[in-house]
């Protein structure tokens, strides 16, 4: 009889089962199958002490230590995933590789009467499945890609419109970046593993929506990168920019970067990466504007000096031009551009 039984990615998430990862919390924190539950097996320093073990003394040495540091866990670890069964009817165990990890624990489930199955081929499968699906996918998708220079207020403006129901992809709030120099201030970003993972799950969701409205971005979200399949649909899509008046633009920008919540040493560590850019004339005037706190000052010469000038040399041939007064004019004509059916076709 089979101790272990193994099921491939697509059968687990076609059938619904809940993932169990029993790799160390480090590493669930670092990337994970998004919904899964994390039981880990050892701690980091264990995993790296195991580790050690193996390469100094051997596999059977190393084997040994780990079953010395495992026994006193298991009767925690099978109560917890028995506790997970409880609630969810099918659970699927992963490790990294479909090692020893998830072998190792779904045969002690089971044996103690708690059947789980075990992810053939571990995250690293799961991976594999994704970046195949991500580029099927966005050979298929419309994308309806929205441009506009910094402060126009995109993302809020997607966000809202995803509340009422339209088919968005949030590619920053997905990134945990706001796309610009000081777009990283007050955010923590997620692994380039965990962001094509959770853009998987959006692409996932939307994939037989008429089109996918997303936001358009360079290659490089902070220090994420837009997988190449999305990138190409991005660049087919049909592009709308959206236009305000610099005024609102700068108070757009001023409540999205939460400007005045920092000390001026956050916004003068950015600023000093653009140096280069800006000139040693303008960016002593910056400095000056940042360390004074005259902030919207300071946002609007950002505004009209670097990204206006940066956004003037990337901005993509579009098909429609939307000017706004607000955020809210901009998301009325919006939805009347939207909802012409020139964009499902």
């Amino acid at each position: 009889m089979e101790l272990v039984k193994e099921i491939t990615v697509e059968e687990a998430l076609k059938k619904g089962f809940t993932f169990v990862d029993v790799r160390t919390a480090e590493e669930f924190e670092e990337f994970h199958i998004p919904g899964a539950l994390n039981v880990p097996l050892f701690t980091k320093e264990e995993r790296e002490k195991i580790s050690k073990i193996y390469y100094s003394k051997g596999e059977k040495e190393a084997r040994l230590y780990a079953l010395e540091l495992v026994g006193p866990k298991l009767h925690r670890i099978v109560r917890e995933i028995k506790e997970i069964k409880d609630r969810h009817k099918n659970v699927v165990i992963y490790c990294w590789r479909g090692g020893m990890r998830s072998l190792s624990v779904a045969a002690i489930c089971n044996v103690a009467g708690v059947h789980v199955s075990r992810l053939h081929g571990g995250y690293r499968a799961f991976r594999q499945y994704i970046l195949k699906r991500l580029e099927k996918i966005c050979q298929k998708v419309n994308l309806v890609v929205l441009y506009g220079p910094t402060g126009v207020g995109k993302t809020r403006i997607l966000r809202k419109l995803k509340e009422e129901g339209y088919p968005v992809i949030d590619l920053e709030g997905l990134a945990g970046h706001r796309g610009s120099v000081f777009g990283g201030i007050g955010l923590e970003q997620p692994s380039q593993k965990m962001f094509d993972s959770l853009l998987w799950v959006e692409l996932e969701k939307l994939k037989c929506s008429p089109y996918i409205l997303i936001e358009g971005e360079s290659k490089k979200i902070g220090r994420l990168f837009i997988p190449e399949p999305l990138w190409k649909a991005m660049e087919k899509g049909k592009k709308i920019q959206l236009t305000m008046p610099l005024i609102e633009r700068v108070k757009i920008s001023m409540e999205d970067y939460g400007v005045n919540e920092f000390p001026p040493e956050t916004y003068l560590e950015a600023l000093e990466r653009i140096r280069k850019i800006l000139g040693d004339e303008r960016y002593r005037k910056l400095r000056e504007l940042i360390k004074t706190q005259s902030y919207k000052e300071a946002v609007k010469e950002l505004m009209i000096n670097y990204y206006d000038k940066l956004y003037s040399q990337s901005i993509p041939e579009v098909e429609k031009t939307v000017e706004a007064k607000n955020i809210d004019d901009a998301i009325r004509k919006l939805k009347s551009v939207l909802n012409n059916p020139v964009l499902s076709r």
